[in-house]
């Protein structure tokens, strides 16, 4: 049995949940339509072996309604063959109904299984990256692929057969009532100690199942962190330290997997003995009406296989009660992300985005922690054609400028405006269409390089991908690749060089035709031959736009409009690059370490080389 304050907070919590139980109506009536002839079958199961045992073997004669129906069942071989067919064909009807149910059932759990993680992994792709950089990846797969089973579990595996289970409980009291009152009543007399039961286990059945998913999720994280960074557990040694990293968290899932278990099999077990003490009541109570001549032989069979289909919905309530309490628990995690409101959402009358003139930070700050801003009052300006350069060391806050401008986040202070037009006032797929990227680590998927090229223009055709590969410098390896731009490239460009990786990424942003470009440390993971390969391509690809480089190497700022030097996300400077040497600032220090560690300056030589 199922307790009742779970279907009130379904209906009000879950209500996201149940809904996709209802485009489905059709094949649920379906559903209903086998569960109703189902009960019939059930009901009509213990009459063959009453005929045989009351009206062959006990010479009480045929029914008059039976022997008018059936032909030649007034003789008692002619009723025994009735019966022993009707035994039969009550089996192959109930066995095809039953066939009906499952696959009906598994056709509308799958669908909403896969309908419901569709939904959750498109709502995981509009959080934020400040969420997502909180949460590990691994748990985020566990919800999409295990957790979204719980809408089939709630819908196909408890609600639909709760329904079942009353209706045959209804039906079965009502054909019980009429062979015998007394023994209904005491068979029925299980049903308070059984709601007992429920409402004692129901809360440490949910919390084991809980405990066991999360660790289930962890888990996965686990596999996935290791495997997605095998290069460096290979390079440092640390397979044996990984495997033990798995293994504490696979004996840690296992005792929650088994201590859930153990908390199903004792909610069964005193289920159990509750129906069991209801059974042999009934059995003491029918044998004595019949040691008195109230009851028939025939009767008390019919009563007790009755008996055993009257418990068999409570027994199915109970173990309802039980999958619902697991099914509870990963409807809580995906509810816990289905119920998490993007933080970077669209305004009440968002306009599209249009660059139509200077980008300006205005007294921009912004963290990712409370209390600890990543850059503190920075204010810029960037008019249409011009190259703005950002540098400084590392964790000077130079990419949160960045990202800030593609929304990824909302500054805490001030705003960034395109055209005097706050962002926020955009709808952000919009403004991320104005704005192409290209990174220092960029994303290649394991698709075709075409699909890759195209990945933010899908609809493009081979001739535009072809004019952005050469545009990109691109073509020459492509077409030395074995199908050409069909090549498949391996998971995360692993087939590919970190320069070809590089120009298939400015190859996209060619294809984008952005009118903004953001260059976040393009060059920094690559050598001098093949940086000085690539610049030309970014040169070309700069040409007309607004252009923000994110610059770890500062020979990607000597051409720029205006270099802004970040220290501790603070602007400590800002200018050309011969004015930002002549002044032998924090941008000369910088400039003349680089120079000297790529051996083109020396101690004795100025600065200002």
């Amino acid at each position: 049995m199922i307790d009742p304050s779970f279907f009130a907070t379904s209906l009000r919590r879950r209500r996201r949940l149940l809904r996709y139980a209802l485009p489905h109506w059709r094949a649920i009536a379906l559903l209903c339509g086998t569960m109703l002839i189902d009960i019939a079958l059930d009901l009509l199961k213990p009459w063959p072996l009453k005929l045989v045992i009351d009206n062959v073997l006990g010479h009480h004669g045929t029914p008059q309604i039976i022997a008018s129906t059936l032909p030649g069942s007034a003789s008692p071989h002619g009723l025994l063959a009735w019966a022993a067919a009707g035994t039969v064909a009550i089996f192959l009807l109930a066995t095809a109904s039953s066939t009906a149910y499952s696959y009906f059932s598994l056709r509308i759990g799958q669908r909403m299984v896969f309908e419901l993680a569709a939904d959750l992994f498109a709502h995981f792709q509009r959080l934020s990256l400040m969420f997502h950089s909180r949460r590990p990846l691994g748990d985020t797969i566990a919800r999409v692929t295990g957790d979204s089973y719980c809408i089939s579990t709630l819908v196909t595996d408890a609600l639909i057969p709760a329904v079942q289970a009353l209706l045959m409980l209804t039906a079965m009291f009502v054909v019980m009532w009429t062979l015998e009152p007394l023994l209904t009543l005491v068979a029925l007399g299980v049903l308070p100690f059984l709601v007992v039961v429920i409402r004692f286990m129901a809360k440490p059945m949910k919390d084991r199942s809980r405990e066991q998913r999360d660790l289930e999720g962890k888990l996965t994280s686990v596999v996935e962190q290791t495997l997605g960074a095998v290069p460096a557990v290979q390079a440092f040694t640390r397979e044996g330290f990984e495997e033990q990293r798995f293994r504490h968290y696979a004996r840690r899932t296992v005792r929650a997997y088994l201590r859930a278990t153990l908390t199903g099999i004792r909610f069964e077990w005193l289920a159990g003995i509750v129906t069991a003490l209801g059974t042999a009541a009934v059995i003491y109570l029918g044998s004595d009406l019949a040691l008195r001549g109230k009851l028939s032989t025939g009767t008390i069979i019919v009563f007790v296989s009755y008996l055993g289909s009257l418990y068999d919905p409570l027994d199915s309530l109970t173990s309802t009660a039980q999958t619902v309490q697991g099914a509870a628990a990963e409807a809580d995690r995906v509810m816990e992300i289905l119920e998490t409101e993007p933080e970077i959402a669209d305004r009440p009358r968002a306009a599209e985005a249009v660059v139509s003139g200077p980008i300006r930070y205005e007294h921009v700050t912004f963290g990712y922690e409370p209390g600890r801003p990543a850059i503190v009052d920075v204010s810029l300006e960037a008019q249409p054609g011009e190259v703005v350069a950002i540098v400084g060391e590392t964790g000077a806050g130079k990419t949160t400028i960045a990202h800030l401008l593609v929304r990824f986040y909302d500054p805490w202070q001030g705003r960034i405006t395109i055209g005097g037009t706050d962002i926020r006032d955009f709808r952000h797929r919009s403004l991320r269409s104005q704005i192409a990227l290209v990174l220092q680590d960029p994303f290649i998927f394991p698709l075709t390089i075409r699909e890759n090229i195209a990945y933010g223009r899908p609809d493009a055709g081979d001739e535009q991908v072809i004019a952005a590969a050469k545009a990109a410098n691109a073509h020459e390896f492509v077409m030395r690749l074995p199908q050409g731009y069909e090549t498949v490239v391996g998971e995360r460009g692993a087939t590919l060089s970190g320069g070809e990786k590089q120009r298939l990424s400015i190859a996209r942003a060619f294809l984008k035709e952005a009118p903004v470009l953001i260059l976040d440390e393009p060059t920094s993971a690559l050598d001098a031959r093949t940086e000085a390969s690539l610049l030309e391509a970014l040169e070309k690809l700069m040409e007309g736009r607004i252009t923000f480089i994110i610059a770890h190497r500062l020979s990607t700022t000597r051409n720029a409009t205006q270099i802004v030097v970040l220290r501790q996300g603070r602007v400590i400077e800002r200018g050309r690059h011969e004015q930002l040497l002549q002044r032998r600032g924090r941008y000369a220090e910088l400039f003349r370490r680089q120079m000297h560690a790529s051996g083109q300056v020396t101690d004795r030589e100025p600065a200002t080389v």
